[in-house]
């Protein structure tokens, strides 16, 4: 099977008449846009453009974005994306990490980067070549994607998701979506995520029509919800807060909004819902390929602090530190096994084998399940911050904030909060208890970490707490910061 053509099936009578993409420049239908893939991968192979090659992407959200995975695809290349919003260094550091040798940058983010190794290729293109109809079979067991998720070492880790993967988490997900004709899902979260890449593989998958806000702020979404009639959108707490807050309501076509990207209150689902949105909780990871299991808005008021029932054929255990299988109530490690379980992580074998294994996929999160198979969520993976629904790695921050020529010792956490689910946090041992603001921290970070990653709240404590070994106590620290 061609995964290319299985969503792009233009003898489908249903996708040939329904439009793929609708942005304020346009819209697009899938007949129109299987003539550009085959324009644009055409062109591609005259760039030189290997099968299994990784080929870097850096962009915010755009139809040619769509036009370029898919050509990439089309001649067998693997797309490595990038988070728009990275510093040049850190993009070197993805880059090496890949051994990408090109990068594919959209115009308005051409200014981000420049190497004498790495080929910066801005797109979209200005020409074309002629058209070219190979394609190339697809193996649906190869990688097809490459996202980028926060790891416990300080280095971020390349998901390789398969094109089965990103097929059975779409099918499976189906089960709460129920997608219809003429469908239209809000392109509502950035696509280097996969959250927001999933957004892309249902909407075509199911013919639906892809819609484009002017960008991902507040305003534009607001205005999407009125003028472009969504039946489906995926979205983080940080969003829906806002929504609530600002008195945004949802327009009356639609009908399932996913909430995902880490933390999300109970009480912040209860407003919502009070305001007309039909939202559901779920839980994923960029290793499962989206979420795997989800707590409707029907079963919230029986089970409101569960992150929801795995779909059905997903299955979630809770496991002792020797993975064997804990009856309900029980406090564990939470497994996932399901066929959208990601085959591992790139070049990184032995992070692969302690979270992979026999088709299970282990979290770092713990919990427990319920007598009905409910989930519930007790502390989140490693240390791992999630702000806003960006994943945030302590470690990385507490290494970039250790080069301030003020800071003799640092620990990064993440603090609770009712906008952001969690703020980047830091506790600071300075040089002679020197005073540092926050302003000047961030002054420091800018050149060398995304502003997504700053602390918003530190504190200048004379020590950190540690154990005998020398291990900082962080939740220790966090209780004496609290008080």
């Amino acid at each position: 099977m061609n995964f290319v053509q299985e969503i792009f099936d233009i003898k489908n009578a249903i996708l040939s008449n329904n439009i793929a993409v609708r942005s304020s420049s346009g819209q697009i239908s899938y007949v129109e846009l299987a003539s550009r893939l085959d324009k644009a991968a055409a062109h591609l192979k005259n760039l030189g453009i290997r099968r299994n090659e990784y080929a870097a992407v850096l962009s915010n959200n755009s139809p040619e974005f769509i036009t370029l995975i898919f050509s990439l695809w089309k001649l067998c290349a693997i797309p490595v994306i990038l988070n728009s919003r990275l510093l040049e260094g850190e993009i070197h550091t993805l880059l090496s990490l890949t051994g990408s040798k090109r990068l594919f940058i959209s115009e308005g983010l051409a200014y981000k980067f420049n190497s004498d190794i790495i080929q910066k290729i801005i797109f979209p293109f200005n020409k074309f070549a002629a058209e070219d109809n190979t394609d190339f079979k697809i193996n649906l067991d190869s990688t097809a994607v490459v996202i980028f998720t926060s790891g416990s070492t300080g280095m971020p880790k390349g998901v390789e998701i398969t094109f089965n993967n990103l097929l059975q988490s779409a099918l499976t997900g189906n089960q709460y979506f129920k997608h219809r004709k003429n469908d239209r899902w809000l392109a509502s979260l950035p696509f280097y995520h996969i959250g927001g890449f999933s957004i892309i593989i249902r909407s075509f998958l199911f013919g639906a029509t892809l819609l484009f806000p002017e960008d991902l702020g507040i305003k534009s979404l607001s205005e999407s919800f009125s003028n472009m009639h969504p039946t489906h959108a995926s979205l983080v707490s940080t969003q829906i807060k806002r929504f609530v807050e600002s008195g945004v309501k949802p327009n009356k076509e639609l009908r399932e909004v996913l909430l995902g990207g880490g933390f999300i209150d109970s009480s912040l689902i209860i407003s919502a819902i009070k305001k007309g949105w039909n939202v559901a909780r779920s839980f994923g990871a960029s290793e499962t390929s989206s979420f795997i299991s989800v707590l409707t808005a029907e079963q919230f008021l029986n089970k409101k602090d569960s992150a929801g029932k795995a779909l059905s054929p997903n299955e979630i255990l809770i496991v002792d530190e020797s993975k064997n299988i804990l009856p309900p109530y029980e406090i564990g490690e939470i497994a996932i096994k399901a066929k959208s379980v990601a085959k591992g992580y790139l070049n990184d074998p032995d992070a692969t084998n302690k979270k992979f294994d026999n088709g299970f996929y282990y979290t770092g999160d713990f919990g427990y399940v319920d007598a009905d198979g409910y989930m519930f969520v007790e502390a989140r993976r490693n240390d791992l911050i999630v702000t806003g629904g960006e994943n945030v790695n302590p470690i990385e921050v507490e290494k970039a904030v250790m080069k301030h020529p003020l800071i003799i010792e640092a620990s990064v956490f993440g603090f609770m909060d009712k906008e952001w689910g969690q703020i980047v946090a830091a506790a600071l041992v300075t040089k002679d208890n020197i005073e540092l603001s926050l302003d000047d921290l961030k002054s420091f970070l800018s050149e060398s970490l995304a502003s997504f990653k700053h602390p918003k709240k530190i504190f200048i404590v004379k020590s950190l707490p540690r154990t005998e070994l020398g291990k900082i106590q962080k939740e220790k620290l966090k209780e004496m910061l609290s008080k």
